[in-house]
Formats: C-alpha cells, sequence, structure tokens
C-alpha cells in the first residue's frame, strides 16, 4: 500500500483491537459484530486518502461479513433450510485475519492479496454451491 504513515499505523492498530474483541468472545455472532469494524476503519482510512489495496480490503473484509452474517440469520430463520456455518470457517477466517493484519503491517501487497483470496474463497464457501464445493473437498480452507 501506498499511503502515509500515520494512516497505515492507525490500521494496524485498530484491526488489531478488532481481533482482540473478536477473541474475547465467545458468540460467533459477537465475533461478526466486532469484526465488522474492520472494513469500517478501512472505510474511515479511504476518506481521507485513498489507495487501490484499501478499497480492495475494505470489499473483501465487507463481503466476508455479509457472507457469515447472512448464513446465521438463514440458519435463524425457520421458513428456510440452511446449514450452520462450520467452526473450520470460523477458525480459518479468523487465521486468515490474522495473516491479513501481519501482512497489513509488513506492508507487502504480493502477500495482503494472497490473503484477500484467501479470504474471498472462504466468503465463496459460504454459499449454497461455495457450500457443496466445501463439503466435497474441492475447496481446501487451510
Amino acid at each position: 500500500m501506498n499511503i502515509p504513515e500515520q494512516y497505515h499505523d492507525i490500521i494496524v492498530s485498530e484491526l488489531k483491537s478488532v481481533k482482540g474483541l473478536c477473541e474475547s468472545t465467545e458468540t460467533l455472532e459477537d465475533k461478526m459484530y466486532y469484526f465488522s469494524a474492520s472494513y469500517g476503519i478501512i472505510n474511515r482510512i479511504m476518506n481521507l486518502y485513498s489507495d487501490p489495496t484499501l478499497i480492495f480490503i475494505q470489499q473483501i473484509l465487507q463481503i466476508m461479513h455479509k457472507s457469515i452474517t447472512e448464513r446465521l440469520a438463514a440458519v435463524r430463520n425457520p421458513n428456510v433450510v440452511s446449514a450452520s456455518v462450520p467452526d473450520e470457517m470460523i477458525d480459518a477466517l479468523f487465521n486468515y485475519y490474522d495473516q491479513l493484519i501481519k501482512e497489513i503491517e509488513n506492508n507487502d501487497n504480493n502477500k495482503i492479496r494472497e490473503v484477500l483470496e484467501k479470504i474471498s474463497i472462504l466468503s465463496y464457501a459460504t454459499t449454497g454451491n461455495g457450500f457443496y464445493m466445501y463439503l466435497k473437498g474441492k475447496i481446501d480452507l487451510k
């Protein structure tokens, strides 16, 4: 990313705070509530300084959040048949999130994009066809 150091430092610090909040709670709903601050942080920095990588990060994090929360809502809706979100997916999400923070901190655009690709694949795995592919072993979350 080509952003001023002050904004870079804010992003890293805030993402680490979000990670801590997510780790401090037990319920998936609370974890996702706190996780939503991730793309909000990026949004606020983009209002001050725009960078294509920031836009990419914001979009992937927001899509990931939406995918999980929609899946949670479907599971709780008695009129919808849906499988729950497997623990492996949640573990993968926070593992990838940790990797993303590390690569943002290192300011390594190639590694940032690699992690965002993993998050994007995970997001797809929460969809109907993506979940089918995940169950068939065609989507690996390692």
